[in-house]
């Protein structure tokens, strides 16, 4: 089986070796927590089904439509989800603009649903998709090698390329940042949210990135509350607090997974997208309030 190359790095190891230990402390924590639907919105439809991805170049696809202004370049969303981060050999992925019930959805309820049920990452695709035609957006379910060789296939000069995981997949996304770094590929934007065991300084070829953490004293699945700049000059950071998070679970790890179901999470993100994006949307948007603070 082909595959790039991976760029070596010793801190990527270091991380990836602490997480595996701390593993087994965690999956009896968050199977601890369960679903709980106190006013919560309806399905939009069945649950989404991943798609097994055994190289990068399975997304060969995605490449096919040329970007709508090859001097300016297009956006290139890349989303990891929490939870166990295969290797290549269990890798997964899923678009969520191509998945049926997700076309029928219309409207900021319809994207809460989405948020609340499956991820708020989707969310992110699906607005990204909907305002930039030429956009590629994927949700990806693997480790940094697998998070780091799709973006090196998929980024060409010119895209911006936006990275956010959650949980484990924030990790991952972390340490894909560090590879891509090595591999002089720029990233406009990294978001983290609660992510667990992720290293905690951000590359220099990163120019935002976002670490949003649920406060609390004491947690059994601890996000990272703070994230420093390798290169103060090169990226911003901004470490976002975000209380009492929304989402359909109870229990122990309840706040670490409903962090991914936040409106005040995606709302954010999403600004900002539209804010560093390579050009004008090509459909209406209103402004979302998000009500985050950075520290």
């Amino acid at each position: 089986m082909r595959r790039f190359t991976r760029y070596g790095s010793a801190v990527t190891m270091k991380m990836s070796m602490k997480r595996n230990v701390a593993m087994f402390v965690v999956a009896w924590a968050l199977s601890a927590c369960s679903l709980v639907h106190p006013s919560a919105p309806s399905e939009p439809g069945p649950p989404p089904a991943t798609k097994k991805l055994t190289r990068p170049d399975d997304l060969a696809f995605l490449r096919l439509r040329p970007a709508a202004n090859s001097q300016r370049g297009r956006i290139i969303y890349i989303g990891v989800y929490g939870g166990a981060v295969p290797q290549w050999e269990g890798a997964r992925y899923f678009i969520p603009k191509d998945w049926p019930p997700y076309q029928k959805v219309s409207g900021e309820e319809a994207l809460k649903q989405i948020a609340y049920h499956d991820s708020l990452m989707h969310v992110l695709a699906l607005e990204i998709a909907r305002l930039y035609s030429d956009s590629i957006t994927v949700m990806i379910k693997g480790d940094s090698e697998v998070v780091a060789d799709v973006a090196r296939y998929l980024y060409s000069p010119g895209d911006r390329l936006y990275l956010i995981g959650h949980s484990q997949g924030a990790a991952a996304a972390a340490d894909a940042a560090v590879t891509l770094n090595e591999a002089r590929v720029p990233i406009e934007l990294l978001v983290e949210q609660e992510g667990f065991l992720a290293y905690d300084v951000v590359p220099p070829n990163v120019v935002q990135a976002f670490n949003f953490y649920v406060p609390t004293t004491f947690s059994v699945c601890p996000g990272r509350i703070k994230l420093r700049a390798e290169d103060p000059t090169a990226t911003r950071i901004s470490n976002i607090a975000i209380d009492d998070p929304w989402g359909p679970f109870s229990g122990l790890c309840a706040p670490h997974r409903n962090i991914d179901s936040d409106p005040r999470v995606w709302k954010a993100v999403l600004e900002y997208i539209l804010e560093s994006a390579p050009r004008a949307p090509e459909a209406p948007h209103s402004p979302a309030n998000a009500a985050t603070k950075g520290r």
